[in-house]
């Protein structure tokens, strides 16, 4: 008897270090059990969510099941949002990814269609702090799943959120602590900061405008004692040693010339239940571990999955100081780079 089913975990696009995939993994739940996920954000002008049944037969492997898309969806049901301060509800509208720009990965699941349920911010404009309930429904009312979510504020510059502030301009030096300092909306508990080197590529005469990412922070959580603060510290020879393992060197087969531009800053925050679900994927996994994997779901009714809020704030332009520019030209670390 085949009493494991096939369910495949969509994470999301923009936020931590989780990737979009099409793994899949075996549980002993029964069938036609939803699996949703949510991340949601005042600042995006729609909201996706993502509804997909766990699945299950006797006779038929779970890979050949997972190819077939009416295993993959249900046809009967209503998925909406409730504002719970007011108790107004909104209807999300079933899409196809694949046409939204959202493309499924090739890999064990059916790739296309790739359903979504979508609602956009002009109908839907959600209010910073309220509490929001995700609603998974069967056409005759009957609720399959449900969960609620706080929305996060952003972080702004106006509000002086983010240390260092956008009239300085960073500082690398060698044996320094690089500071970043953020203070969050309190719900929001872990975060990634990403620094977008920007910079211009000069070859054969050609100039092309490029990007380095710097993922600095991933899935942090450092929290200052006794503060609302959240900081990230790290050594400034960081971010040469970054940048000569991300750039090919200059020389004679590949003699280019590149010219520091500036540097964006991003800081994507996220709620306790991303939180959560990283931290029980990543539980159990060491050398000593029983190797049993948990699985987390904040849905209700034995259903499987994650909502949540997320925000990102993003800061253009900066600068880096003098010395740290001269470092990049001419340290030992990046000299090979040639920056001018």
């Amino acid at each position: 008897m085949r009493n494991i089913f096939f369910v495949v975990i969509i994470i999301s696009l923009t936020i931590f270090s989780i990737s979009c995939s099409n793994d899949f993994e075996l549980t002993e739940i029964g069938p036609d059990v939803p699996v949703v996920y949510g991340i949601i954000s005042a600042q995006d002008t729609a909201t996706y969510i993502r509804v997909e049944k766990a699945f299950i037969d006797e006779n038929i492997g779970g890979d050949i099941l997972a190819r077939d898309p009416a295993n993959l969806y249900f046809e009967d049901i209503n998925v909406k949002i409730r504002h719970i301060a007011t108790g107004k509800e909104y209807n999300l509208n079933k899409v196809d990814g694949n046409l939204e720009g959202y493309k499924r990965e090739e890999g064990a699941f059916a790739s296309a269609p790739n359903y979504l349920y979508k609602i956009k911010r002009s109908t839907l404009n959600f209010i910073y702090k309220d509490e929001y309930k995700l609603i998974v429904s069967k056409n005759d009312g009957s609720v399959l799943t449900e969960s609620s979510t706080k929305i996060l504020t952003p972080l702004s510059d106006n509000n002086n959120d983010v240390e260092p502030k956008s009239s300085t301009s960073f500082n690398f030096g060698y044996n320094s602590d690089f500071r970043v300092t953020w203070f969050p909306d309190e719900n929001a508990v872990i975060h990634d900061v990403i620094l977008v080197i920007n910079y211009t590529e000069i070859l054969n005469g050609v100039a092309t405008e490029k990007a380095a990412t710097w993922k600095a922070a991933v899935n942090s959580a450092d929290k200052l004692a006794g503060s609302t603060a959240y900081t990230f510290v790290t050594k400034g020879r960081s971010f040469y040693e970054f940048m000569a393992g991300e750039l090919t060197p200059s020389g004679p087969n590949n003699p280019v010339t590149r010219i520091f531009k500036d540097i964006s800053l991003k800081i994507l925050s996220g709620g306790q239940p991303i939180k959560d679900f990283i931290k029980i994927g990543q539980a159990n996994l060491g050398i000593t571990s029983s190797g049993e994997i948990p699985v987390y779901t904040n849905m209700s009714n034995g259903a499987r999955g994650l909502f949540s809020s997320k925000t990102e704030f993003l800061r253009l332009g900066m600068g880096i100081n003098r010395t740290s520019l001269d470092s990049l030209r001419n340290g030992v670390i990046t000299k090979k780079l040639n920056f001018q």
